[in-house]
């Protein structure tokens, strides 16, 4: 996003250096659902080339046919790796009246694996992220009509399965711009009033220039191991045009567990030129401070309010980076560093983020 136009299959995905935390290893005690505190959960680097935004692939409005953009992959996720491929194609319209030429596509090739929690240098291949989806033209993804899934090999004591990315969720739709409307933005603008408790006070915003992710039903695949269940998404991920800040109002509900709630939000910061970094404070299942807290919270007013730390909540923290390179206005590729921990957070939660992440790497990582 970052300033820039957002086009409904500009994409980037997560991805991650080969570092890994050290983490607690789950043969000491640390269980799945446990919580914990751990800087650089996910951890790594991404390189997205946009090449629809380079000047010989495109005419006029839109890029030409057959070009993807491509994200290379890279990331650690605890003691899992995905490691691979994912190129997404835009919708391309005709000038004239706006008939399909290009159905937008998303399409994954991702490698999946273990780390030893005894022996960080051991790693092992278990299987693919794999499949595709469409996005029709109002932004809408049917995953039922796709076959994104996770593909996972019996391997010892492991037994294998074969998980799907289910349900729908629906983004802005792609840009169409037609000699009959030129420059017309066809998406409603949106606005959305969201609260939070700071202290023993509410604080309403209301956000004037929203772009949501709406998620309905929406089912995360089991993965990368079997200790991580299938989940299902519903609610929305606001970003806000005028701040450039993401905010999640979302319900996670993993396996037979307690449903999480995501709040908070994800803060935009310009660095320098080309470059800066979303600070992240998600919360997950807010509590109410404890009588005496508040006082350190006095100050927040308005979005501010979304991104104060407390160490007593539930957190994922940290920051994701960007370096972009460009041609004119356009991005035509961006170094993306993530560097993201946990606070009183479960690894099953980590993964739903994470996964969370990979399947709306169009609405998340668009220019």
């Amino acid at each position: 996003m970052r300033n820039q136009p957002k086009q409904i299959l500009r994409a980037a995905v997560l991805g991650a250096a080969a570092a890994l935390p050290s983490l607690p290893a789950v043969g000491q005690g640390t269980q799945p659902n446990d919580p914990l505190t751990q800087p650089g959960y996910i951890k790594g680097t991404m390189v997205a080339q946009f090449k629809t935004q380079r000047p010989e692939n495109r005419d006029g409005d839109y890029p030409m046919k057959g070009v993807a953009d491509t994200f290379q992959i890279d990331l650690a996720v605890g003691y899992t790796k995905y490691q691979g491929m994912l190129s997404c194609l835009p919708h391309v319209f005709s000038k004239h009246i706006g008939r399909v030429l290009q159905e937008g596509s998303c399409t994954y090739d991702v490698n999946l694996s273990v780390v030893n929690p005894q022996n960080a240098a051991q790693v092992r291949s278990i299987g693919k992220l794999a499949g595709s989806y469409a996005i029709d033209e109002k932004g809408m993804v049917n995953l039922n009509a796709g076959n994104v899934r996770m593909e996972v090999q019996t391997i010892g004591k492991a037994q294998g399965f074969s998980s799907p990315f289910a349900g729908v969720f629906a983004g802005r739709p792609p840009a169409k711009v037609t000699t009959l409307s030129k420059a017309i933005d066809q998406a409603a603008k949106e606005v959305r009033t969201i609260e939070k408790m700071v202290g023993q006070r509410k604080v309403t915003v209301a956000l004037g220039n929203v772009d949501p992710v709406r998620f309905q039903g929406t089912q995360l695949a089991m993965g990368p191991v079997s200790s991580y269940p299938q989940a299902t998404v519903d609610g929305e991920l606001l970003y806000s045009y005028e701040t450039d800040n993401w905010f999640p109002q979302l319900t996670i509900r993993s396996g037979n567990a307690k449903p999480d709630k995501l709040s908070g939000g994800m803060k935009w910061v310009d660095d320098k030129p080309a470059e800066g970094h979303y600070e992240l404070n998600v919360l997950v299942n807010e509590q109410a401070p404890a009588q005496g807290e508040a006082a350190a919270f006095e100050a927040a007013q308005g979005e501010d309010a979304f991104f104060q730390s407390d160490t007593s909540q539930s957190v994922i923290n940290g920051r994701i980076s960007f370096k972009d390179q460009k041609i004119g206005e356009a991005v035509v590729k961006s170094d993306i560093a993530f560097d993201v921990g946990l606070q009183n957070v479960s690894a099953v939660q980590a993964q739903n983020f994470a996964k969370l992440l990979l399947l709306i790497p169009v609405q998340m990582w668009g220019e």
